[in-house]
């Protein structure tokens, strides 16, 4: 008689390849707030929150960066099976007037991207 060691939670993802597929997930504006981003795999489990932080903005330009949930609208990276769901993340929100650059560092391996948000006079 065999006996497996392998939890069954494990031996789902040993047998189903997509499991370890890790997406990068964008979105924002809607309420969702300037931008937004977050990770998940293939059946769209959260896979940690991203690190977002601020490389430049215009003068009186504000942003938060806050853990929150978003509607995913596109990708940086990977497959864009989630899209239309709600995820949690990190949410960008913005005061004043001009442009802020962020970047965006995805877990579990430090991939990083740039955005540039654009805030317009209100």
């Amino acid at each position: 008689m065999l006996v497996s060691a392998v939890p069954a939670a494990q031996a789902f993802l040993d047998n189903d390849p997509d499991a370890y597929v890790v997406n990068y997930y964008t979105g924002g504006g809607n309420g969702d707030g300037l931008f937004a981003a977050g990770t998940a795999n293939q059946q769209c489990t959260n896979q940690g929150e991203p690190v977002i932080t601020v490389l430049s903005a215009s003068p009186g330009v504000k942003l938060a960066i806050r853990p929150g949930s978003f509607v995913v609208t596109g990708t940086d990276y990977g497959y864009l099976v989630c899209q239309g769901m709600r995820l949690p993340g990190m949410v960008v929100t913005g005061t004043g007037t001009g442009e802020a650059v962020i970047k965006v560092t995805y877990p579990p391996d430090g991939q990083w991207y740039t955005h540039t948000l654009k805030l317009p006079p209100r």
